[in-house]
C-alpha cells in the first residue's frame, strides 16, 4: 500500500511556459538514484497523483522532478501554480528498476533521454557509480525546442568534473540550432553521427539506457539491434536497458 508524506514547495522553476521543475522538501524513505516517486494535491477533495522520476540524487537535501505543464490536465496545471511554503503529497518510498545495478557491466554507458526523461540520468550522474563502472559516458538529449535543453549550468559542472569521461549530445527536431543536432535520436545512431561526435563505437561492450518518448525508445531499439545488441532483461542480460514516460 502507498504510504503518503507532506512535502514543502521550496522552488517552482520555470525554464518554458510549460516546462518546469519542482524542488521539494519532505522526509522520504532512502531509495536509489533512477527510481520514481508519486506526487499528489487535493482536487475536489480527490488524491490525484502522477508519477514523476527524481532528478535529485538520493543524498540531495530537496527533492526534485521535472514536469510539463498540460493546461487541459487534472494535475499539471495546479503543480505549475505551486509556490514557496505550498504544501504537497509525495510517496515516502520511492520505487523502480532503473538504477545502475540493474544495467550489466560494459565499457560505455550512452544515457539517451528525450524532454523530460532527462532528469533520471541527472540523478544517475550525481552519484559515483556511473563513472566508476564505465571508461566513458555519453548523454544523449532530445527535445523539439531548443528552450527544452534544461539544466545546461549543471551538465557544464558534470563535463569539467569528468572532462575525459562525458560527452554530452543535443539533438532538436523543430529548430535549427547551433552546435546541435537537428534530428531524432535514431537517425543519430543509424548515420553514425552520434558515434562520430562522442568517438565511441557502439559494440557488444556498449550499454544503452532509454528513457522518454515510447516511439522514441522503441524506434532506437530497433536500430540498436542492427548493432547487434539486444533488450535487458533479468533472466537474460543484454545491452539495452528502457523506462517508459508513458505507453
Amino acid at each position: 500500500m502507498e504510504e503518503w508524506q507532506q512535502g514543502e514547495v521550496i522552488e517552482n522553476i520555470k525554464w518554458t511556459s510549460n516546462l518546469a521543475s519542482l524542488k521539494i522538501k519532505a522526509d522520504i524513505m532512502p531509495h536509489q538514484a533512477g527510481q520514481f516517486t508519486k506526487i499528489g494535491l487535493k482536487v475536489n477533495d480527490n488524491l490525484i497523483t502522477r508519477a514523476y522520476s527524481y532528478a535529485s540524487a538520493p543524498d540531495e537535501k530537496l527533492l526534485e522532478i521535472i514536469y510539463i505543464n498540460i493546461p487541459t490536465g487534472t494535475l499539471s496545471p495546479k503543480l505549475h501554480q505551486l509556490k514557496k511554503g505550498d504544501k504537497i503529497q509525495i510517496m515516502k518510498q520511492a520505487t523502480g528498476y532503473f538504477t545502475m545495478e540493474e544495467v550489466p557491466d560494459g565499457k560505455n554507458l550512452w544515457m539517451v533521454a528525450t524532454g523530460t526523461a532527462l532528469g533520471v540520468f541527472l540523478a544517475l550522474l550525481k552519484t559515483d557509480l556511473p563513472w566508476q563502472r564505465f571508461k566513458k559516458i555519453v548523454l544523449v538529449h532530445g527535445v523539439r525546442h531548443s528552450d527544452e535543453l534544461i539544466y545546461q549550468d549543471l551538465i557544464q559542472e558534470l563535463n569539467k568534473t569528468y572532462p575525459n569521461q562525458l560527452s554530452y549530445i543535443r539533438t532538436v527536431t523543430r529548430d535549427k540550432v547551433a552546435d546541435c543536432f537537428n534530428y531524432r535520436i535514431p537517425i543519430g545512431i543509424e548515420s553514425r553521427d552520434f558515434q562520430s561526435y562522442a568517438n565511441i563505437e557502439i559494440n557488444e561492450d556498449s550499454q544503452f539506457m532509454l528513457c522518454g518518448n515510447p516511439q522514441m525508445i522503441k524506434d532506437t531499439s530497433v536500430t540498436l539491434n542492427s548493432f547487434g545488441l539486444k533488450r535487458n532483461r533479468r533472466a537474460k542480460p543484454g545491452n539495452i536497458t528502457v523506462e517508459r514516460y508513458w505507453l
